[in-house]
């Protein structure tokens, strides 16, 4: 069940449910952005390879292909969270009962929000050790991309994840059910 297949029942519930689809949007939104990344990724790397042996790859490619792939990575970090594609045990949480999933999700989004606050916790050191610019990934104007920009898409991610999993724990308490996948191999 995902948020767009909800009925929400009052007031609360109906602002929830637009958060949570906002999250579904969202989510879609840096699967794009992923996807898009990987796409850019590929064709550098296909570009290297054919134009090497040519002797015309140009020294920029590399760099730009590994900034695709950390922006890829990390743009993705929120898209599997909120399009449901992290690891789930709803397999043993079903056989569990009513119980299981309630304890199941109220342990996952503790989990979920201790492993956001500490990377949260860390901004402060990846800004302050963040200086300089990435080498090679030059940009139109001939200046290097700024180093800090590769964990711009981790910390936008994890902000959104922390979001999410209080909204999670918001629908819990006003008694929306849990986002689900439609398909369960498990099961």
């Amino acid at each position: 069940m995902t948020p767009y297949d909800y009925a929400p029942e009052g007031p609360l519930q109906r602002a929830l449910n637009r958060f949570d689809r906002l999250g579904w949007t969202l989510g879609g939104i840096f699967l794009w952005l992923s996807n898009f990344c990987l796409l850019v990724m590929l064709a550098l790397t296909t570009a290297t390879i054919i134009l090497r042996p040519m002797s015309l790859a140009p020294y920029w490619m590399w760099p730009w292909t590994m900034v695709f792939f950390i922006w890829l990575s990390f743009f993705g970090f929120f898209a599997l969270y909120a399009r449901l594609k992290d690891v789930r045990v709803d397999f043993l949480a079903i056989r569990l009962g009513p119980w299981g999933m309630t304890a199941t999700r109220l342990l996952s989004d503790a989990a979920t929000l201790v492993v956001t606050g500490v990377l949260l916790s860390q901004l402060p050191k990846v800004i302050a050790t963040s200086r300089g610019v990435y080498d090679g990934a030059i940009l139109p104007l001939g200046i290097e991309l700024p180093r800090l920009t590769l964990s711009v898409p981790l910390f936008v991610s994890t902000v959104l994840i922390t979001l999410f999993a209080v909204l999670d724990l918001a629908k819990l308490a006003a008694g929306m059910p849990e986002n689900v996948t439609d398909h369960h191999p498990e099961i």
